[in-house]
């Protein structure tokens, strides 16, 4: 079954603390209400570890409604049921308390149910795909017809609240991220991050090449063209003639997620971007110039620092955050020599945008608020 809404939770790491309550202590919505509020107790401090300030939350009232969105999202998505009185988690669910969100398998499986459950999934990103940029830039504030004007001009037919969950969701599967603009207001550049594109496109674009009659637009040809040069290394193997079993195979074995959909033998084929170290390293250079105004040894906001460079390259913040460690722990690998700073870190508006701003941790636990680079 295809549901209209997606249910408000923000964060995956919360249904984990679900999942993880009840394999634990059985299906108890005290105990999970507990885990949960642990859980956003822990955020809180961490955020006033690195901004000084957080909020208190009576135990009695947090986490209701969201033990309830997570219960119902885990039936919906398969991921427990109930058999008699009592709640069972799939292995699925099981799989998902032992390994990391994004570790392949664990992706594929949440990737896979989330589109096949829910519409505003499928709505948010094959819209953004459609995209000559891969991205909308979109008002952050409450109002939500003005949200509303700004998606209608990208067709998208996703209500504000919808499109956030999905927004945050993708963001942390690492097939979109987002940041904070000032654009006459509070906007938010949402960008894909991952290749997205279907076998019968993949098919149909192949049967192009060798007829020379392309029926794909230019925007529908941009992921077939990096899908084949991926796949194909460059044309050392082609794919033309290949089943489609042996190409999924192939495209598998090259990093991609094929995921089934529900028109007969097409599949979703889904890669994250990835970035070599010296280009990393080269964008990273230019756009701390362009933060400290041309300064070497300059400090410059580490967040701030994150969101051009995740921007330029189209990568998640969690790729930007482990090269960044890796320049660290060991310069002599790189021209570009780094040094990390502590301090308070600029508040935010919005629990979504002070979690996106997090930055990283130095080995210490402390906090990269600032960053200096010299060459």
């Amino acid at each position: 079954m295809r549901y209209k809404q997606i249910r408000p939770i923000f964060s995956l790491e919360y249904l984990r603390v679900f999942l993880k309550a009840i394999d634990e202590k059985g299906y108890n919505p005290k105990e999970i209400r507990n885990a949960i509020y642990s859980e956003r107790v822990r955020f809180e401090k961490e955020k006033f570890k690195a901004i000084g300030k957080g909020h208190r939350i009576k135990t009695e009232k947090f986490g209701q409604s969201l033990v309830k969105s997570c219960y119902e999202l885990s039936m919906e998505i398969g991921l427990m049921r109930r058999t008699n009185d009592n709640v069972v988690l799939s292995e699925e669910a099981t799989e998902f308390l032992s390994y990391d969100i994004t570790y392949p398998k664990t992706k594929s499986m949440l990737l896979s149910k989330l589109l096949k459950t829910y519409i505003p999934f499928n709505e948010v990103l094959f819209c953004i795909r459609n995209q000559e940029k891969g991205e909308f830039l979109l008002p952050l504030g409450k109002e939500v017809s003005v949200f509303r004007s700004s998606a209608d001009k990208y067709q998208l037919k996703v209500e504000k609240i919808q499109f956030h969950v999905v927004r945050d969701l993708l963001t942390q599967l690492e097939i979109l991220n987002w940041r904070e603009k000032k654009d006459g207001g509070r906007m938010q550049k949402v960008y894909l991050i991952a290749n997205v594109l279907r076998l019968s496109e993949l098919l149909s674009g192949l049967e192009d090449s060798i007829s020379q009659a392309s029926r794909l637009t230019a925007i529908e040809s941009l992921p077939i063209n990096r899908f084949l040069r991926e796949v194909t290394e460059e044309g050392k193997f082609p794919l033309q003639g290949k089943a489609s079993a042996e190409i999924l195979k192939q495209a598998e074995n090259k990093g991609y997620i094929a995921i089934e959909l529900e028109e007969p033998e097409d599949f979703l084929l889904v890669k994250t971007f990835s970035i070599g170290a010296n280009a990393f390293e080269g964008v990273l250079w230019k756009e701390y110039l362009k933060i400290s105004d041309y300064k070497s040894n300059y400090p410059v906001y580490y967040s701030e620092l994150r969101d051009n460079v995740c921007e330029q390259l189209r990568i998640s913040d969690k790729t930007f955050d482990n090269f960044i460690k890796r320049m660290m722990n060991k310069p002599d690998e790189f021209t570009v020599k780094l040094h990390p700073g502590g301090g308070p870190m600029p508040p935010r508006r919005g629990l979504s945008s002070m979690l996106k701003a997090l930055p990283a941790k130095t080995g210490s636990d402390e906090y990269i608020t600032f960053i200096k680079a010299t060459k």
